[in-house]
């Protein structure tokens, strides 16, 4: 499908559908009337927290031509079409698992097909070998290579894996190694996320108050994390040293050097590329040994829990600092408002004059080999339409009829940043719902704030302080619009996208997630995300 704008298509449209699996977030059917695609269907809880606004952009990469899009769909399970029931954003549609990332394994419940999880080859030689796995060292670095040049495809794409786990990565032992991903939706595109991003345990980032979640660097741990436990067949180590006696020294120093606490200091999968060349020219495959005793290893660790509780939100909740200004920025708007009426006063009486209102994935290192062919997106679906977007709801406030010809907004700048301000509510959220209310106030106080250098913020910290600074160098900002509400431990988190002109011009905007914390005076901000550029919404 061609077009800069993303396929849509109606719930009902969809034909009957059978379930073929559930997690934290919600549930998987196949369509029956075209098995070449799946339906995420979004569990009810997180119908509000979906960012609506990614998600679009999301499908958009994926209709979008050339190599790149082809080679994405052939490595994720990225979705691909947006469905709808009654107006309101429910799931997605994405490519259905290819047949050869499954594989036949022996459970000690009897023989399955099963999706080919990589928590499967996290485990010693003895258990692989009592399910009918065979793995040598050059699969393991073949596979690994692989995955290394699909996540410098995804990085050159803007995209983050950030929840990069065994859980949510596939093999397929066909020819040469492959691999591919799932839960594709929990990454993050251009630093913007369709859920709030969470992390499986034991597959954390060392310091995860002080990281941000879902970047180049995160991931480049957990690839290192992968290649230690890959050799090591250990679920849980974090050692480099217990994978060299089956990785050679450069890799393990690779390795040492990825899992550093350090962000910068990672090493990005490609910088592995000619090492991990190296090594597989020198290890020759071999055949599987023979089954040495009956089956006794136990089932890998399945932490498949981790995506409905989270290790911890994107943006770090609130740290309690020294005390908040009082009022949360009410306080500006009722000083603005009783400057407003003085002058008004002193005008009203020394001017008789009337008064008016104020108005293309290049070819990798090694090639992709056998690369699976897809179907062209679902257009024959009945209903599939693209969407036309539409005006954001917006909340204004009302014109002030002061019976003067000069203009308040120079005199009075307060009133100016303040009150001639407008936070607008984002296409596909519920703007009549008390928790969307709520957050529209707390982040006009917000706003009065960084356009007054005053930012209304609960976490007082350097840190903090100097984000909001940001906001307010860049600004002042006539128009803030939510473009996402999440639930999350403490209070919503907003995304909120900052305009400097007003105007919704193609970019120049400010984006950033403001953490809501709330009291018995409502909701309010209690810190915030690091501000990056945005397009405007």
């Amino acid at each position: 499908m061609t077009g800069p704008l993303p396929p849509e298509v109606s719930l009902s449209a969809l034909g009957p559908r059978t379930r073929i699996g559930t997690g934290g977030q919600g549930t998987v059917y196949a369509l029956t009337e075209d098995p070449r695609w799946v339906y995420k269907e979004y569990a009810t809880r997180f119908v509000d927290d979906v960012d609506v606004t990614t998600l679009n952009r999301f499908v958009r990469l994926a209709a979008a031509a050339g190599p790149d899009a082809e080679t994405l769909l052939g490595l994720a399970a990225w979705p691909t079409a947006i469905v709808r029931k009654e107006g309101v954003v429910r799931g997605f549609l994405m490519p259905r698992v290819p047949d050869r990332f499954r594989v036949r394994i022996q459970l000690p419940r009897g023989p399955d097909t099963v999706l080919a999880q990589v928590q499967y080859l996290l485990n010693s030689d003895d258990y692989l070998l009592d399910r009918g796995l065979h793995i040598d060292d050059r699969t393991r670095l073949e596979l690994l290579r692989d995955t290394g040049e699909a996540l410098t495809l995804l990085h050159r794409l803007g995209i983050c894996v950030g929840d990069l786990s065994p859980n949510n990565l596939l093999f397929s032992l066909d020819s040469r190694p492959r691999c591919y991903f799932i839960d594709c939706d929990a990454m993050r595109l251009d630093g913007d996320s369709v859920l709030a991003q969470a992390e499986t345990p034991e597959w954390h980032v060392p310091d995860a108050d002080a990281e941000e979640l879902a970047t180049p660097a995160t991931d480049a741990y957990k690839f290192g994390l992968l290649a230690v436990r890959l050799f090591a067949g250990d679920q849980q180590t974090r050692d480099p040293q217990a994978a060299r006696t089956r990785l050679d020294r450069q890799l393990v120093t690779l390795a040492a050097r990825s899992l550093d606490p350090a962000p910068h200091l990672r090493p990005a999968p490609q910088q592995w590329s000619d090492a991990l060349e190296r090594s597989i020219r020198r290890t020759p495959p071999t055949p599987p040994p023979r089954r040495a005793a009956p089956p006794t290893g136990p089932e890998p660790t399945r932490p498949a829990a981790a995506r409905a509780d989270p290790v911890r939100p994107v943006v770090p909740a609130p740290a309690v600092a020294g005390s908040r200004p009082t009022g949360r920025g009410w306080g500006l708007a009722v000083a603005a408002l009783a400057a407003v009426a003085v002058l008004a006063g002193l005008l009203s009486g020394n001017d008789d004059s009337p008064g008016s209102p104020y108005p293309t994935r290049p070819v990798l290192p090694t090639g992709l080999l056998g690369q699976p062919s897809y179907p062209p997106l679902p257009t024959g679906i009945p209903g599939l339409t693209r969407p036309t977007g539409g005006a954001a709801g917006a909340t204004r406030y009302p014109d002030l009829p002061l019976r003067t010809t000069l203009d308040l907004r120079e005199l009075i700048p307060l009133t100016r940043v303040c009150l001639f301000t407008d936070v607008r509510v984002g296409t596909g959220l519920d703007r009549r719902s008390t928790r969307t209310k709520s957050s529209v106030t707390a982040v006009r106080g917000f706003l009065c704030g960084i356009n007054t250098d005053e930012p209304d913020l609960d976490d007082r910290s350097r840190t903090q302080l100097a984000r909001a600074a940001t906001l307010t160098k860049n600004g002042p900002f006539p128009v803030a619009t939510i473009i996402g509400i999440r639930t999350a431990t403490g209070g919503p988190q907003v995304n909120v996208v900052f305009d400097p002109d007003g105007d919704g011009s193609s970019s120049g905007c400010w984006r950033s997630r403001l953490s809501l914390v709330t009291d018995d005076d409502g909701y309010h901000v209690g810190s915030l995300s690091a501000p990056t550029r945005s397009y405007c919404p």
